[in-house]
């Protein structure tokens, strides 16, 4: 079976049905902290997987926050600030 992608930079997949099924089913008896702590850790891996093939600098401001789970832009804000990087990241400030 082939997923579509949930944004528009990512790419399809292919994962075999039945274990589609089973995330399905997972994310659907899982608690809503067993779910934020699952996209949290996905986030994590998303950009260890950016950090392990040195792509990090590609990411645009959008794609940043999306993966470490910041809010859009608030106000006049232009940029995703180090301060709020290093404490989504549970970075000493």
């Amino acid at each position: 079976m082939t997923a579509q992608p949930a944004e528009p930079d990512e790419a399809p997949v292919q994962v075999p049905a039945h274990e589609l099924r089973r995330l399905r089913a997972l994310a659907r008896i899982a608690s809503p902290q067993e779910l934020a702590e699952a996209e949290e850790v996905a986030r994590m891996e998303e950009l260890d997987a950016l950090e392990a093939t040195g792509r990090t600098g590609e990411l645009t401001d959008e794609q940043a926050r999306r993966i470490l789970g910041v809010p859009d832009r608030r106000g006049d804000e232009e940029y995703l600030t180090i301060d709020e990087v290093r404490r989504r990241l549970g970075l000493p400030q």
